[in-house]
């Protein structure tokens, strides 16, 4: 009978396997010597020998020179080459697409704003703009699509007024058979969350609260990944139960007595009785610092002294394609699992 931790597979599969696990090793460590990676992947020394020479001879590791000496002969250190791939980012808005082409850094290599056609659908749009990009950097490994409204975990969208012929549309999926490689796709609010923890690598849970003044959501980040929910429906604060109204019909009904910042806060103080986040961040527009102090107060004012979380106030559009990167370099980092 094989062990739970016995790996079987062919040769080929095998292979990639250990490539996946240098990859990620180096990804993960940034640099390292043969020694230290197959300590690092549990592959055996012969074949880390015999792999790094491949992953050099097509670029996709590059050799950094010998080490520091540590009395016998010096080891030289190995790293990814970060622009080996690229990965291509499109935020799909109202009235305009947003693209960008990135290295596994995150460094941007190409930004365009494209209109939407009226002549053409979304769809139809969205897939010509990818192609182009695919055909004019070839080493682009993953697609990352943000849209402003809600994704399941299988990539289809819904509630996404800007695209109604995206209702209930299996995007991921599509784009994924059109270009034959990974793909994610995203709600905004979600990128720029997981943008602004990419940033701010020592938080690790996190609400992001994004508002206009006429609807409001959260990205939520636990143990530093997008929490998205069974239905993708976490973050929906517009349904968030107060006296018996929803967030939304308060934020509407103007006969009210309560204020918007006043109501900020309740929202803020439920979020962290329910998660008890290390940082609430605030995207509120010209008013975001203003009501975040507000809010902090009013924390402090009603919890614990110890569970009022730090308060910081953001603009998502820093953190929008940082995100959009980040889920996209997630998809070419990952290990491959032989099952």
């Amino acid at each position: 009978m094989r062990k739970d931790n016995e790996i079987t597979g062919k040769p080929t599969v095998l292979k990639e396997l250990n490539i996946g696990l240098i990859k990620t090793a180096l990804g993960e460590y940034g640099q390292a010597t043969r020694v230290e990676i197959a300590k690092m992947t549990g592959i055996s020394q012969p074949t880390v020998n015999l792999l790094i020479k491949e992953l050099i001879a097509d670029e996709t590791v590059l050799c950094l020179g010998a080490a520091s000496s540590t009395g016998g002969r010096r080891a030289e250190v190995y790293t990814l080459n970060q622009k080996k791939s690229a990965i291509a980012l499109v935020a799909v808005r109202g009235s305009y697409f947003e693209v960008s082409v990135t290295d596994m850094e995150l460094h941007e290599e190409q930004h365009d704003r494209i209109e939407r056609s009226r002549e053409e659908s979304c769809n139809e749009q969205l897939i010509e703009i990818v192609r182009e990009l695919v055909q004019d950097n070839r080493n682009i490994g993953a697609i990352s699509v943000g849209v402003q409204g809600a994704v399941t975990n299988r990539g289809e969208v819904f509630a996404v007024p800007s695209v109604p012929e995206w209702e209930n549309y299996p995007l991921q999926a599509t784009l994924k058979e059109q270009f034959s490689m990974p793909v994610t796709v995203t709600n905004d609010i979600n990128a720029a969350a997981a943008g602004y923890q990419f940033l701010h690598p020592q938080t690790e849970n996190m609400i992001y609260l994004y508002t206009d003044g006429d609807g409001i959501g959260a990205g939520i980040i636990l143990n530093k990944e997008v929490y998205s929910g069974s239905g993708s429906f976490a973050g929906e604060l517009g349904y968030m139960q107060l006296g018996g109204h929803s967030v939304e019909e308060l934020m509407h009904d103007r006969s009210t007595e309560m204020d918007f910042a006043t109501l900020l806060a309740q929202i803020v103080i439920n979020m962290i009785c329910m998660y008890n986040p290390e940082q609430i961040v605030l995207d509120g527009g010209e008013e975001s610092t203003k009501m975040i102090d507000f809010v902090r107060l009013e924390c402090l004012r009603r919890l614990p002294p110890g569970a009022v979380p730090q308060m910081d106030a953001a603009q998502t559009e820093e953190y929008y394609f940082t995100g959009l990167g980040k889920l996209g370099r997630e998809l070419m980092d990952r290990d491959i699992r032989v099952i």
